[in-house]
């Protein structure tokens, strides 16, 4: 279902949804990659700029990574990153929740043979991650006032 929002962008909504987007106020979220994540949000909801704030957005975002082994006439060690972000987005008046959710990213890396190289490849990967999870929870906000505009 969230597929076919995919490259729906906020313009090209209902001027009623467009409004509401707007109009949500993203609390900011710590760290590196909550700061890009922070951003992103912003860049997606205030396309015709923010409106009076009238719901809240709160995030927490979280990495685990794991390394696997993988031998097939060469052994090399590959690490799967996962990002995950729990948002809630509540109404300001009442502190009603009207909508809780979390999503996830992953990201595999390569062997890389220098540590400068594995740690910029990290850095990469959670900078893209965080920006998709921003992406991803922007189109559940399309898709949650697309279904509650009569609400």
């Amino acid at each position: 279902m969230l597929a076919s929002c995919s490259g729906v962008s906020i313009g090209a909504l209902d001027s009623r949804v467009e409004a509401d987007i707007s109009s949500v106020a993203v609390i900011d979220t710590g760290g590196r990659a909550g700061q890009l994540y922070n951003r992103e949000l912003r860049r997606a909801l205030y396309v015709k700029g923010e409106a009076s704030p009238a719901y809240d957005l709160t995030s927490t975002i979280s990495v685990s990574s794991s390394s696997t082994l993988s031998v097939r006439g060469v052994t090399s060690t590959f690490k799967k990153m996962t990002m995950t972000a729990v948002f809630t987005l509540k109404k300001q008046d009442d502190g009603e929740v009207l909508l809780s959710d979390r999503v996830t990213a992953d990201a595999t890396l390569g062997t890389v043979s220098s540590l400068f190289g594995q740690d910029q490849s990290e850095a990469h990967a959670r900078d893209r991650m965080a920006k998709l999870l921003a992406q991803r929870i922007v189109q559940q906000l399309q898709l949650y006032f697309l279904k509650n505009l009569d609400a």
